[in-house]
């Protein structure tokens, strides 16, 4: 009989990512889930400086998910990345789910149109390197969070 939480899986990892509803890896850090709320600042004026915040829908800001300190459960990460660096981006929906102290669900946020720009593997002794995850970066269309 198991007596394993389910939540002990992930221990040490905050946060979770899914492709097209699959969990694909667990990530430590998660930088980005608030730069798609963020209103663009610029200065006006060459004597006086004015700062506005201006939202722009019309113009496209690409968005990026930095995930670090992870491992991936299997080698689509790594294939959907290698994918795209042969120059066949292949977009996907998917979620960050970010976890509590507990391993419960704290909140999810969805990105819509996303694909990987960057991603680095760790050498480990006796470990395959598409397994760890130092760094992976997702471009994406959309983000809202749930």
């Amino acid at each position: 009989m198991a007596t394993e939480f389910a939540g002990d899986r992930y221990k040490g990892f905050k946060y979770l990512v899914e492709i097209d509803g699959v969990t694909r890896g667990a990530f430590g850090y998660c930088g980005g889930l608030d730069s798609a709320l963020r209103p663009i600042e610029f200065f006006i004026g060459d004597d006086e400086v004015d700062l506005l915040d201006v939202a722009d829908p019309d113009h496209d800001h690409p968005a990026h998910l930095v995930l670090a300190q992870g491992i991936a459960f299997d080698d689509a990460l790594y294939a959907w990345q290698r994918s795209a660096a042969e120059g066949h981006a292949e977009r996907h929906d998917g979620a960050i789910v970010e976890l509590d102290e507990w391993g419960h669900v704290r909140a999810s946020y969805h990105f819509r149109g996303g694909w990987p720009c960057f991603y680095q593997g760790a050498r480990g002794v006796g470990a395959s390197p598409a397994l760890q995850v130092e760094t992976l970066e997702i471009v994406y269309d959309d983000l809202f969070h749930n």
